[in-house]
């Protein structure tokens, strides 16, 4: 079993989310019933969708050209780029309203996105959901926080896995947005937030990617970085950046918030590994999940249908 923040905190507002997303609807599942509850969780948000888009670009060509020793695009080019990756999926979002399961993901490349609620989308909801991906990027163009750990960097890292064993059977994932290695100095971890409000706080994340980069198997790209460099949390800094709002947050954090970390990662692994038991999912009956304590978590999520039609969850 994986764990990763994400998932504890989905297990923690609705077992059952949890349970379709990483028992049902695993990428590997092949029986229509199951690749169909793997494909409604591909489905995102207006909000996470162009979040994701920004993620996407900053990988793609922001930080490859830096790896690469090219040229960094400029403000005009990155938004040209994502204004082809917004049109494109979108087009497609809508074309595949009510899909199949044999609906091939990868055969779609950069183009794939599946939007939940998309035929109801206003063109006040897209327009809006455009002029946030321009703000995030000309955020963190004028950022000079920001601008300063890209360029101050001798080698980034974005949206790899970092993987350690937690106990036997549990293995933590975490996928930070972006790892700056510079030599003979301690990394930073940089989590993208593009959140209107801006208002949450992500030191707990940080902290489980700082965790996850202290006990991972370090990757062959980047272990030389430590050969002076005690790899060890506390020393790794750890940035937020609002890219809606423009805020950015520092989170130095003391042993008791990693202790805090450690134990949400420890006590919710255990619970679903004691819910799972070491069965498939033939096995299990989704009446063994508990459903969601608040009706907005079942507003947001993407398996409403399913759960509450065959189920007759709620």
């Amino acid at each position: 079993m994986k764990w990763s923040y994400s998932g504890g905190r989905s297990f923690q507002a609705c077992q059952r989310q949890w349970y379709f997303r990483n028992v049902v609807g695993l990428g590997q599942a092949k029986a229509s019933d199951r690749r169909r509850i793997y494909l409604l969780g591909k489905r995102d948000s207006v909000a996470a969708w162009r979040g994701r888009i920004v993620d996407e670009l900053i990988t793609e060509k922001i930080v490859t050209a830096f790896n690469e020793d090219e040229d960094l695009p400029n403000l005009k080019t990155i938004i040209g780029h994502a204004d082809k990756r917004f049109r494109d999926q979108l087009a497609y979002a809508r074309s595949h309203i009510n899909f199949e399961p044999d609906l091939d993901v990868k055969a779609a490349g950069a183009s794939f996105a599946l939007l939940r609620d998309v035929s109801s989308l206003t063109e006040e909801d897209i327009d809006r959901a455009w002029q946030e991906v321009q703000q995030a990027f000309r955020t963190l163009y004028s950022s000079d926080q920001a601008k300063d750990i890209i360029k101050s960097a001798d080698y980034l890292v974005s949206q790899k896995a970092l993987q350690f064993q937690l106990f036997d059977g549990v293995t933590v994932v975490g996928f930070p947005d972006l790892i700056a290695f510079r030599y003979q100095e301690p990394p930073t971890i940089v989590d993208w937030k593009v959140h209107a409000q801006g208002t949450h706080d992500a030191w707990m994340q940080l902290a489980i990617y700082a965790i996850c980069l202290e006990r991972c198997k370090p990757h062959f790209d980047w272990e030389f970085f430590f050969e002076d460099v005690e790899r060890v949390r506390d020393t790794m800094r750890l940035v937020e950046v609002q890219l809606l709002t423009d805020i950015v947050r520092e989170h130095v954090l003391d042993a008791g918030q990693f202790d805090r970390a450690e134990a949400f990662m420890q006590s919710s692994a255990y619970e679903m590994a004691c819910l799972l038991d070491g069965r498939k999912n033939a096995e299990l009956d989704i009446a063994e999940f508990d459903v969601a304590r608040f009706p907005e978590t079942c507003g947001a999520c993407s398996y409403r249908s399913h759960c509450w039609e065959t189920n007759n969850a709620h």
